[in-house]
């Protein structure tokens, strides 16, 4: 039985059902997640979920440019949907201290 894997201390839960491959790849997956929301300017959007929907869409494009190997875009694109969108809202939140 595989057990959940905590990392960063980010209530992140890596399950089995997701691609062994991503599990794997998480550090580097949050990383690439870092350098697009370091380019991005959440000063520029009006609301966190605007924020989110052009971190997804920069993703897709950095993805579709540079890509994983043996990982598809949109199982990517998927895992960080569904573990790191509070990440990412969160960046958000914090960001507008400095707008």
């Amino acid at each position: 039985m595989f057990h959940p894997v905590y990392l960063w201390n980010m209530k992140i839960i890596i399950t089995e059902e997701q691609n062994t491959s991503l599990r794997r790849r998480f550090s580097y997956i949050k990383k690439l997640l870092d350098v697009v929301l370091d380019n991005m300017y959440p000063c520029n959007y009006s609301n966190e979920s605007y924020f989110y929907i052009g971190v997804i869409y920069e993703l897709e494009t950095f993805l579709d440019l540079e890509g994983i190997k043996r990982v598809q875009p949109e199982e990517v694109i998927d895992f960080v949907k569904q573990n790191l969108k509070d990440y990412i809202i969160q960046y958000y939140i914090n960001s507008q201290e400095d707008c």
